[in-house]
């Protein structure tokens, strides 16, 4: 072969210079120093590492970019990319990198001239980790047919002419020369894998987990993945090397947040609550307040007075959440701002908000800059998963991280985070404590709080800064609980006059159930659960808003969970099925909810029914039940709902779970940041047709459903293509774009 590849290209023998092993190598280089000029003192901050540390950390990012893709002189993967080769390579190109230059291998006596063996073995598990399949995807299956043995063609030109370019990037003497490639085979006595977990226990022995070399480990991990992804992506834009100068030294004013804030209280001066909340320099600040409080313009008070010249990042606990915080706050105003969740290039669609916003920013396969746009924002509006998505090794948070070690981030509706991607959050605050963070949330489990302050006091040696929400609010009667057995009858009573009245489900079968009850009474009810293909359910969630925003008209929502925090919207009468406490808190949110302390409003009833069984815990159940006893059955305010739950709270201790990324040491691969629940992503026949035909994209499409029943036999459904989503058989489903979809049974 006449040259040597690093990329995919349509002339192999006469490649496009960053496609070769030596023109991607210098990329990526070159790309890695500009991320430290900017951002590598930022990176040990947040980390809670000393700046005298950046010397390193530059000598092990150079370092590890300048030999990350060296494997890729492995035949196998030079077969791979011309397509001569149909079975997959044996051992993974990252591995061969680690295992050409590790402590006794070929290239380590040249490379430890110019480096400790420690700062070596650390730049090489970078190297290893760089597409997060190490080592778990380190080898072919044995099964797969790729052989037990490979040559790695260190004799090639273009291999000696990449060593020679390390050599001058990084300061080192003249490179070896091989005269003949190096053949790597397993026999039945000896295996490379075996190899590798030999130096695997030797290194986790000499960086124990959670060592300041550890910590180290972790941030030079996310700085040669980000340098990698930039090497890779910048030419095949179109752009050049200076485009990471012009992300990293944008400006961030201050008076750009300042301005979002003041268009959204139209000329209104803010609340002392917020005030409070903007002069909180505390490096953990936690808001406790109920819906309508104006927490999330206290946020971008807090980071315009406290954080100026720093980004901002606002996660919420939903894709649906994190557009309408873009839609309220961003979209229009004069700020350099970006919506990022899997689904948000759909949404900038259907909601109409390409005002003002390049085409293609959201969609990958439009946009090869699209994993990177976010390092230069003012205001990035996500989910939760993007960020604490790095922790475990998650790509977004990996791509986000030279944003996120220099930004502020602000963290909404904790309460509603599952114990996982609590466990998430606390391994981020506890691992970036130089990251000023900012939790919100209209009530919180004691056990959390507690959680949350100890974690503040061990890390920061302070008090975690508490701010609650303004006291007019907080105690304003809003709601009354009704002891009714059949809520039908305060239903009818409601819709007659006009109101408007939210009914939450814990299933979509008892959401389905409840609307046709209401239709065989003479009533239509609104559908919104989560079973409606994407875009479907997009305008479900915006018939309900306007239904309940058209003044003397009334409306029946039958909904599901995502009503809890996704409608912004205010019902007359709210019944829902017994749930966790800080889900019926969540729902309680929906009622009454534009009374306020200079216009109040009369106490709205609610109606709680009987219900045990999945998707909740009889435990969580049987507390919501007394939670329920304590607050009796006379007007309540949020801080009633918020007291009777602090005061008896029996939650139980968050748990420190394990992060991929910190404690993976030697290995990494993604991991998740939310507890899993069966479920199936389907497609419907005409949808998939469509897809690929290129007509639409799968993330409008896709259908989110419960497991079928196994009499189905859904696991031999077809698939399009090379779609991965099942495609079930007419007779199997029935879907309506207003009712949504619901498995027929045999």
């Amino acid at each position: 072969m006449k040259r040597l590849l690093a990329k995919s290209t349509a002339s192999p023998d006469r490649p496009e210079g960053e496609a070769t092993l030596l023109g991607h190598t210098a990329l990526v280089l070159s790309a890695a120093r500009r991320l430290l000029a900017h951002r590598g003192r930022a990176s040990l901050l947040a980390a809670g590492l000393e700046p005298a540390e950046e010397p390193r950390l530059r000598r092990i990012v150079l370092l590890a970019a300048a030999l990350h893709d060296l494997g890729k002189c492995s035949e196998h993967f030079q077969s791979m990319l011309r397509r001569e080769r149909t079975v997959p390579q044996w051992v993974r190109h990252e591995a061969l990198s680690l295992w050409l230059c590790w402590p006794g291998q070929p290239l380590s006596s040249w490379l430890l001239e110019g480096v400790g063996e420690l700062d070596l073995c650390l730049a090489l598990v970078c190297v290893a980790a760089h597409h997060r399949k190490f080592q778990t995807d380190a080898f072919a299956p044995e099964d797969a047919g790729a052989g037990l043995s490979l040559e790695l063609w260190v004799h090639h030109e273009d291999f000696a002419r990449t060593l020679k370019r390390i050599a001058e990037e990084i300061g080192l003497s003249a490179p070896p020369l091989f005269t003949a490639p190096i053949t790597l085979r397993a026999t039945r006595k000896e295996h490379p894998r075996d190899q590798l977990q030999g130096w695997q226990e030797d290194f986790e022995r000499a960086v124990p987990a959670s060592s300041l070399d550890a910590r180290l480990l972790s941030v030079c991990k996310a700085w040669v993945l980000a340098a990698d992804v930039a090497g890779s992506a910048l030419p095949r834009s179109g752009e050049k090397q200076d485009w990471v100068d012009r992300q990293l030294t944008a400006p961030h004013p201050a008076e750009a947040l300042r301005a979002v804030v003041e268009r959204r209280l139209a000329g209104r001066p803010p609340r002392p609550f917020q005030d409070a909340v903007a002069r909180s320099a505390a490096p953990l600040s936690l808001v406790r307040a109920g819906c309508g409080s104006g927490k999330t313009a206290a946020a971008y008070l807090w980071a315009a007075t406290q954080h100026p010249g720093r980004p901002l990042w606002l996660t919420y606990p939903t894709m649906g959440t994190a557009t309408e915080g873009f839609r309220d706050y961003l979209h229009g105003a004069d700020v350099d701002a970006r919506l990022q969740h899997s689904r948000a290039e759909v949404d900038f669609d259907i909601f109409g908000l390409r005002d003002g916003v390049e085409p293609g920013t959201g969609s990958r396969g439009q946009d090869r800059l699209d994993a990177l746009r976010s390092w230069g924002v003012d205001a990035m509006s996500c989910t939760a998963d993007t960020v604490l998505g790095l922790v475990q090794s998650q790509r977004q948070g990996l791509y986000a991280w030279p944003s996120l070690c220099a930004a502020c981030v602000v963290f909404d509706e904790i309460h509603a985070y599952d114990d996982r991607l609590f466990g998430c959050l606390l391994r981020f605050l506890e691992a970036l404590p130089g990251v000023p963070a900012l939790l919100m949330t209209a009530s919180l489990p004691a056990a959390r709080l507690r959680a949350l302050r100890g974690l503040c006091e061990r890390v920061h040696g302070r008090s975690l800064a508490e701010i609650d929400g303004p006291e007019d609010l907080e105690t304003l009667p809003r709601y009354q609980r009704w002891d009714v057995e059949d809520p039908w009858s305060l239903v009818t009573r409601c819709l007659r006059e006009d109101g408007k009245v939210l009914w939450v489900s814990n299933t979509v079968e008892r959401c389905m159930r409840t609307a046709e009850t209401a239709a065989a009474q003479g009533s239509r009810a609104l559908l919104y659960h989560s079973r409606f293909r994407y875009t479907d359910r997009v305008h479900r969630h915006g018939d309900v808003v306007a239904a309940f925003a058209e003044a003397r008209c009334s409306v029946l929502a039958s909904t599901t969970q995502v009503a809890e925090m996704s409608l912004d919207l205010s019902a007359e009468l709210l019944v829902t099925d017994l749930a966790p406490i800080p889900a019926l808190i969540q729902r309680l949110g929906r009622l009454n909810r534009r009374s306020s302390p200079e216009a109040p409003a009369p106490v709205r009833p609610f109606v709680v029914l009987p219900f045990d069984g999945a998707p909740y815990a009889a435990t969580d159940l049987r507390d919501a039940r007394a939670w329920l006893e304590r607050l009796g059955t006379g007007a309540l305010s949020q801080r009633d709902l918020v007291s009777a739950w602090e005061t008896h709270g029996t939650s139980a201790v968050p748990s420190r779970y394990s992060s991929t990324w910190l404690d993976g040491r030697f290995d990494t691969w993604p991991a998740p940041c939310r507890d899993g629940s069966p479920s199936l992503t389907v497609l419907l026949e005409e949808d998939a047709r469509s897809v690929q035909a290129g007509a639409v994209s799968a993330h409008e499409v896709t259908l989110p459903m419960n497991l079928p029943p196994e009499s189905l036999e859904w696991r031999s459904w077809r698939r399009q293509g090379r779609l991965p989503y099942p495609i079930p058989p007419a007779s199997a489903l029935d879907y309506d774009a207003l009712r949504g979809a619901r498995w027929r049974r045999p």
